[in-house]
């Protein structure tokens, strides 16, 4: 038999009260008054199932994303029939335990378990933000003295899409049916490498297509072209860029890489490419490029927005060609290089990189007070808002 759950006095007559002044008598009207006034009783709610079953579920699902694999509602409900099945729970419970919708939500809730999107940005607390951003300045400060601002280069990928993949549109208020035709050109892409040295010269883009790799690049105007089967960088890629970039004759010191930390960037091949030649890597670590990278907040931005501009004067005009099932045809290399030419016009857009938050930590953790001609933060946030790029 269950234990009684005593039930303080003072609520019973609250409701015996509410009942006979507000609910005209009618006892079952106080389950929803008081329901939304969020009465209810401690352990008035059914017991979990099996709570060994549901510690072995809980295991399964944690395994299960470690190894990075999708798990949705459908299996836990699956996997939650096999476990019970497999402990031969004594426990009383329904004939046949079914692991219904209300079920598992009842045990994600409990678990601390929600559905999400997959994302592969990395989602840091404001806390560990800082005191990341905090830790890359001090290295940045570390290797100052070394550092040729000629020859360190911001380097950066970004993908070009020609048709928007944004499922967003402008409408009329009200709308209950808002439909976005597709273009044709979903499925067309490149990459483009876009780079710059810390003194505002721009070296020339890079844009990568689908198709068999080539061991040199192509320059068509002012703009490098380059194959890859999947239109994207790879370390290979990488090492012929870094020679692109870096003249083998240059074998000086003071030759630096600042980039984010993607897979081929630190993978052990471009890392031995960049020791064999003399070049230190600077990596932004995980969540810090939104604002850190200076790449990725006044340049790479600008240029796609500039360079979508080109593709959509394209798309309404009469060069676009098709096939005989009237699909539209990619344009030519040479097309996609004249675009990029024409949005080489880039500048630094206003940003405050350094807010107050990182001002606060910086000189909490002592690192502010240099000496004269040291590291200033001041001056780099200005030089952030003033910088003007250099054509090469």
């Amino acid at each position: 038999m269950p234990t009684r759950i005593p039930i303080i006095i003072w609520r019973k007559q609250e409701v015996l009260r509410w009942i006979e002044e507000d609910g005209d008598g009618v006892p079952t009207r106080a389950i929803k008054h008081f329901s939304a006034k969020g009465w209810k009783l401690d352990g008035g709610s059914r017991r979990p199932l099996s709570g060994a079953m549901e510690e072995a579920l809980y295991d399964e699902v944690v395994a299960k994303r470690l190894k990075k694999e999708k798990v949705t509602r459908a299996w836990i409900g699956h996997m939650a029939r096999v476990i019970f099945a497999c402990q031969g729970t004594t426990s009383a419970s329904p004939d046949g335990f079914m692991a219904s919708p209300h079920w598992i939500t009842g045990f994600m809730r409990r678990y601390g378990l929600s559905l999400r999107r997959r994302t592969n940005l990395t989602t840091l607390s404001d806390d560990k933000l800082v005191d990341r951003a905090v830790s890359y300045m001090t290295f940045l400060q570390s290797a100052k003295p070394t550092i040729d601002l000629h020859r360190t280069i911001l380097m950066d990928e970004t993908a070009v899409y020609f048709e928007d993949a944004r499922n967003q549109t402008v409408d009329i208020i009200g709308s209950r049916h808002v439909v976005v035709r597709s273009t044709g050109f979903l499925s067309m892409r490149i990459t483009a490498v876009l780079a710059v040295t810390a003194t505002g010269k721009k070296l020339l883009p890079l844009l990568i297509w689908k198709g068999k790799a080539l061991p040199s690049f192509d320059k068509i105007g002012g703009v490098y072209v380059a194959h890859q089967p999947r239109a994207w960088v790879d370390s290979k890629l990488l090492k012929r860029w870094i020679d692109l970039a870096f003249p083998l004759v240059d074998t000086g010191e003071g030759k630096y890489l600042v980039w984010d930390s993607m897979r081929a960037h630190i993978s052990k091949e471009v890392k031995a490419k960049c020791a064999a030649r003399n070049v230190s890597m600077c990596v932004i670590t995980g969540g810090l490029t939104p604002y850190l990278q200076a790449g990725d907040i006044g340049i790479y931005k600008t240029f796609k927005d500039l360079l979508y501009m080109e593709i959509n004067t394209w798309k309404e005009s009469d060069k676009v060609e098709y096939t005989r099932f009237s699909n539209p045809r990619m344009p030519s290399v040479g097309v996609v290089s004249g675009f990029a030419d024409h949005c080489m016009d880039w500048h630094v857009a206003r940003h405050d990189v350094y807010g107050d938050r990182f001002r606060e930590k910086w000189e909490a953790s002592g690192e502010a007070e240099q000496d004269e001609g040291d590291f200033n933060l001041n001056e780099l946030h200005d030089a952030f808002d003033d910088i003007a790029l250099i054509d090469e």
